[in-house]
């Protein structure tokens, strides 16, 4: 997604507000207000066509007439009004208008015409749309506030991104009652431009954002969304509430789809506003996330019975204490006290004796948290309890580092209140109910777990190499010649075994069933979403009832990793890994639903498919009905898709002289070891050539980055050489990397091991780099490479290059060559 401009939406160094007035209940006196109250420290301007000051202050009667050009302008003017203003805003130099104007009560056609209009007007000029209908922008740390809320937000370290302005004004209420502040604050309205990847594009390295949280109901396109919120949550926590979970099958099925998307991108989905902000909190701490084991201590048994059935309901595990720690515990706790989990330290606990206690827990190694809960009364001052935990934390990571991780409940309000501030200035969360605490510790595991299985290997899958999409096609043509939207039995087995997925007859599939314990019947549906396009999704099959929360859904393409990780979400997981032979008929499961993402992935033509019933039992994997509904494709296979397949088109394979052959082809997620063993065959000069600076290893994550690559947005092609007799072996890469800021340019970069030199690969990799951005409509590409590296700034120059100091550094050359 392209964030050009989107600087000046959240650092305007001028803002205007066309509209600006004092009359009550209207738009423009509401964002006058607001704005001038905010205290914004640049340039403002007023815009009124009939009055010469607007509370006071200067204001001009057409945006012509402004002393300069600003680079934000907030437009609160009649409808029919905006388009010609944005035309001139446009022409004259403005970079983003926020537009609070709404589209009006009128029918779809006349709101799409008016969008319309609006677009053609901004696209000429380069002018980015916020709106229409938008409540506005929030930048407290510029004490601008061009927006509708009510009571401006407090700085802090949050974005928070919202569909509906509506939610705005009363959650940044409630935040600010909880001592919760924002770095950004944007309502989106009616997205005309300005989109929910847009943003999290630029916020994803934006330094004054440590979390960021969205609130969201619909999206309008489903793959820029997903590339820049996978970019974003690699970098930092991307949280998400969606509201219209709806109570019908459909509703059901597409908040399904959602949550998979939403796991696919490495974003942590919550369930409720409030769960948003305190899981946002804890997760911008940056805590240690070790494991779901926590240890539960307070002065109230009551508080600390319910703090443990909300954190098993909600998957967590309460932490065992072992002889040791037992044994510290007994002469810290009144006599008779139960020395379990949650621990109990009695209503007269005062500080020293949870400082204690605290000692204890935190030096147990089987403990990965400790909530410490406190429950006012007359004997002991609460601030003073919370000095001592604060103090005992702190004397403890000063020793021991982050491990394990201290989160704090003080019960009540106003009393409290002074408690919960001390401990959110030592970066110690609190919370304001127990629930609150738990939940936040549960969700950022899950979140720690998220981020580690996006980031895993997949295997290679050898059984993918037999499949003949072109047998499958020959059967799909022959029917759509016929006007069917249908296979027949025939058709629908021969297409399945064309990915190596076998039908079994219904006289099969009862002897399976009568082979030993009655099997789990699932049922595998391929649906295509409006927005999200195909989808897969796994549910209970045959004859039983399919509640709607059962359902899981995954998004193509998958690889066995994110197979699993489908199947981990779902009902059948735990009744797989309590089965017998519950690893091998898991991998099966995992195959077939891998062969049916690549069926997908291929067969643009395939818009439902049904495997029902799908029957796991002793005699192994078995698809035993199966339905496949078709239509004529519209466009290439992968264009329906939210995540772009790999582009197995730019395979190629050439005979070099020596008698070796020599494979380049995109970059896969099983490259990864080939990339760290690779990487650790270079020298440091060859290091210090492609990367301008000494790296002395390369990591898991680090080619996990590099190999696991958006190709909607990225690529890169790596070669493998094979001599005569011997296995392939990787010898270099080259990389392809769009400007977010301007998508039309894309920087380049190749990396050679030093026995493939020679060979002319590096001319053969940066010619196909550059022909492929030619085909994405890239017009223009560079590179930077150091000075002293003659041959690489020789072939740019024998390839058209032009080559130029880099203006910062005179130690760097930028070679640019222009493609249209």
């Amino acid at each position: 997604m392209p964030t050009r401009h989107l600087q000046y939406l959240f650092d305007p160094a001028s803002v205007a507000l066309i509209g600006a007035s004092e009359r009550p209940g209207s738009l423009g006196a509401a964002l006058t207000r607001n704005v001038l109250d905010g205290g914004f420290g640049g340039e403002l301007f007023l815009v009124n066509r009939r009055h010469r000051r607007v509370r006071g202050m200067l204001a001009y009667p057409h945006p012509a007439d402004l002393p300069g050009v600003p680079e934000l302008v907030i437009v609160a003017t009649p409808a029919p009004t905006v388009p010609k203003l944005l035309a001139e805003l446009g022409q004259r130099g403005t970079k983003v208008a926020v537009i609070a104007t709404p589209s009006g009560r009128h029918g779809a056609d006349e709101t799409r015409g008016f969008h319309r209009a609006l677009r053609d007007a901004a696209q000429p000029h380069g002018l980015r749309l916020l709106g229409p209908d938008s409540l506005g922008i929030v930048m407290p740390h510029r004490s601008l506030n061009a927006s509708l809320v009510h009571l401006p937000p407090r700085p802090g370290h949050l974005a928070l991104i919202a569909q509906s302005g509506a939610v705005l004004a009363p959650l940044i209420e409630w935040a600010t009652a909880q001592g919760i502040g924002f770095s950004r604050v944007v309502a989106l309205g009616e997205r005309v431009d300005i989109d929910f990847g847009d943003l999290l594009d630029w916020l994803a390295h934006d330094p004054d954002t440590q979390a960021i949280l969205l609130y969201l109901e619909t999206l309008k396109q489903a793959r820029p969304f997903l590339s820049a919120a996978r970019v974003a949550a690699r970098i930092k926590p991307v949280l998400a509430v969606r509201a219209g979970r709806g109570g019908d099958a459909v509703s059901h099925r597409t908040d399904a789809i959602y949550d998979a998307a939403f796991r696919r991108a490495g974003m942590l989905r919550v369930a409720s506003l409030r769960e948003l902000f305190w899981a946002a909190e804890t997760l911008a701490l940056d805590l240690p996330a070790t494991g779901d084991r926590l240890a539960i201590v307070g002065n109230s048994r009551g508080l600390g019975l319910l703090a443990a059935d909300t954190l098993l309901a909600e998957g967590g595990r309460l932490a065992r204490f072992g002889p040791a720690a037992v044994a510290a515990l007994r002469p810290v706790l009144y006599p008779g006290a139960v020395l379990d989990n949650p621990l109990d330290l009695g209503g007269d606990a005062g500080p020293a004796r949870f400082a204690a206690t605290l000692n204890v827990l935190l030096e147990e190694r089987d403990v990965d948290g400790v909530l410490v809960l406190n429950a006012p009364n007359a004997l002991i001052p609460s601030e003073d309890t919370a000095a001592a935990v604060i103090e005992t934390v702190d004397r403890f990571h000063a020793r021991n580092g982050g491990r394990p991780s201290v989160l704090t409940c003080w019960l009540g309000a106003d009393s409290v209140r002074a408690a919960r501030q001390r401990f959110l200035e030592r970066r110690i969360p609190a919370y304001d109910t127990p629930n609150d605490a738990i939940r936040a510790f549960v969700q950022r595991w899950r979140h720690q777990q998220n981020r580690i299985a996006l980031m895993e290997t997949p295997p290679d899958v050898p059984e993918l190499s037999g499949t003949n999409p072109a047998a499958a096609r020959h059967v799909l043509e022959r029917a759509l010649a016929t006007g069917r939207d249908a296979l027949d039995a025939a058709e629908t087995a021969a297409l399945l075994q064309a990915y190596g997925i076998a039908l079994a007859m219904p006289d099969i599939a009862t002897p399976v069933r009568a082979a030993g314990p009655v099997p789990l019947e699932l049922a595998i549906r391929a649906v295509v979403d409006p927005v999200f396009g195909p989808a897969l999704l796994l549910g209970p099959g045959g004859r039983a009832a399919v509640p709607f929360d059962d359902t899981v859904a995954a998004l193509p393409p998958l690889n066995p990793v994110l197979a699993r990780e489908m199947i981990a979400h779902a009902w059948i997981d735990r009744l797989l890994r309590s089965a017998d032979a519950g690893t091998k008929l898991l991998d099966e499961v995992v195959l077939l639903l891998v062969k049916l993402s690549q069926l997908i992935v291929d067969l643009g033509e395939v818009i439902e498919l049904e495997l029902n019933p799908v029957l796991v039992g002793a005699a192994g994997v078995t698809a035993s009905a199966a339905r496949i509904r078709i239509a004529a494709a519209q466009g290439p296979a992968h264009e329906r898709l939210a995540i772009r397949p790999y582009p197995r088109e730019l395979e190629e394979t050439l005979r070099l002289p020596d008698g070796s052959t020599l494979l380049v082809r995109p970059v896969r997620p099983e490259d990864e070891p080939a990339f760290v063993a690779g990487f650790a065959r270079l020298t440091t000069e060859d290091v210090r050539m492609r990367f301008m600076h000494v790296v002395k290893k390369l990591t898991h994550d680090e080619a996990a980055r590099l190999t696991q690559i958006d190709y909607d947005r990225e690529m890169a092609l790596v070669a493998w050489r094979q001599r005569p007799g011997q296995a392939p072996a990787s010898c270099g890469v080259a990389r392809l990397t769009g400007d977010p800021d301007r998508e039309e340019r894309a920087e380049l970069a190749i990396v050679l091991l030093r026995e493939a030199t020679g060979i002319g690969l590096s001319s053969l990799l940066l010619r196909r780099l550059v022909q492929y951005a030619r085909a994405r409509g890239i017009r223009e590409v560079y590179g930077e490479i150091l000075r002293e590296n003659e041959p690489m700034l020789e072939l740019c120059r024998a390839m058209g290059f032009t080559v130029e100091v880099c203006p910062d550094d005179a130690g760097v050359m930028i070679a640019t060559l222009p493609l249209a």
